[in-house]
């Protein structure tokens, strides 16, 4: 998501200024780790993406803004420039830190020679409205994470999905035509908060349906083996209820306002506009399912699944622990680490029994050679 310039020059002062009690930062938590045990080597692989087990995942990818790129997961530094930074090997759904609690590091688990995982760190790459400078990739760090700060819904097909496909086809490690892979999509805010800010018209439904459609178009057909998890948009005007009970954060949106500044408004205003937000979510998602629905059932190498899990009461039991000190908007690691166990369990529900809140407290599902990444 877009950055002021005056970050770098705000932070020490911000920092200064104003001091985070630990009762803010504190909450009860589950500790989060992946605890289960080893499984047998498979007996063939899937067949086809109905048999789609975790253990067949040789691939992960991810699309989406600077919350999959990993910003802000550290939080505040002595050294202001390092909180410019994308820590994407924390990233919940394709992060390759050593220790660190990601979909894709769990995933490792069960495949040692897992392809595609983002590492390390590196200054913020950021796209500005339309306009996502193609050669700001790292990719011997972002690898096959393709997320990018500011990013749009538009953005994916002409930006992210281009930086894919040509790290996919020139990556030796990567059987294109037989290798299953797993990609995340996580999208919309920054639609949603440049709207809401009246720095561009809101993108209408009838648009998130057409880029959406085009999207998984082009990823069906150039991606062969591949199961698409897209995360539906929680609503993310949530962020002030979290952030409306930490002094700290209330200084930072006041003192700073650089991150979604419309959802942080006050009074009146501010309860319109985060009910216009909260609406537009709901029509975004609507639209999203009505796309994916048409790609469902039809294709034996390919499945995308929406994964709802968050839609309702995302911030009921969450406190300021859950957001970066740097902006108290972007998901902290322990956000992050929430984020891998309540989607992981997700992934490998069956759709009908999929949980719509952001229950983190649910025991971590373990799959056995039986479990499925269930497509319906």
């Amino acid at each position: 998501m877009n950055r002021g310039t005056k970050l770098v020059c705000s932070l020490q002062i911000v920092a200064a200024l104003i001091v985070m009690t630990l009762a803010e930062r504190t909450g009860d938590y589950p500790p989060i780790s992946f605890t289960c045990p080893p499984l047998p080597p498979l007996e063939r692989p899937a067949r086809n993406v109905y048999e789609l087990r975790p253990q067949d995942i040789k691939v992960v990818m991810a699309l989406g803004d600077s919350i999959t790129a990993g910003f802000g997961i550290e939080g505040l530094h002595e050294d202001p420039v390092l909180d410019l930074y994308e820590y994407r090997g924390k990233s919940f759904s394709i992060g390759g830190d050593v220790g660190a609690n990601t979909i894709a590091s769990w995933l490792r688990n069960y495949n040692k020679d897992l392809v595609g995982m983002s590492v390390g760190s590196h200054v913020g790459e950021l796209c500005y409205g339309d306009v996502c400078p193609p050669d700001q990739y790292q990719p011997d760090k972002d690898v096959l994470n393709a997320a990018q700060g500011g990013a749009m819904i538009p953005n994916l097909v002409k930006h992210e999905l281009r930086y894919l496909l040509e790290q996919l086809r020139n990556n030796p490690d990567i059987d294109m035509e037989n290798d299953w892979k797993l990609m995340t999509i996580l999208i919309g805010a920054n639609d949603l908060c440049l709207g809401c800010s009246g720095e561009v018209p809101f993108l209408t439904p009838d648009d998130v349906e057409k880029h959406l459609t085009e999207l998984l178009e082009e990823i069906q057909a150039n991606i062969p083996k591949v199961f698409v998890n897209y995360i539906l948009l929680f609503n993310i005007s949530q962020v002030y209820d979290v952030g409306i009970t930490s002094e700290y954060c209330r200084n930072v949106h006041r003192v700073l306002g650089i991150e979604c500044v419309c959802v942080f408004e006050s009074g009146n205003k501010g309860i319109h506009v985060r009910e216009l937000i909260g609406n537009m979510t709901k029509q975004y998602n609507e639209r999203a399912l009505k796309v994916i629905n048409k790609f469902a059932l039809k294709y034996d190498d390919f499945a995308v699944v929406a994964q709802p899990c968050g839609l309702d009461g995302t911030a009921a039991d969450l406190t300021p622990a859950v957001v970066s000190t740097i902006d108290c908007f972007h998901p902290s690691l322990l956000m992050h680490e929430l984020m891998t166990k309540v989607m992981w369990n997700c992934m490998l529900t069956p759709s009908s029994e999929k949980d719509y809140t952001f229950n983190f407290w649910e025991p971590l599902k373990c799959p056995t050679n039986e479990t499925l990444m269930y497509v319906y």
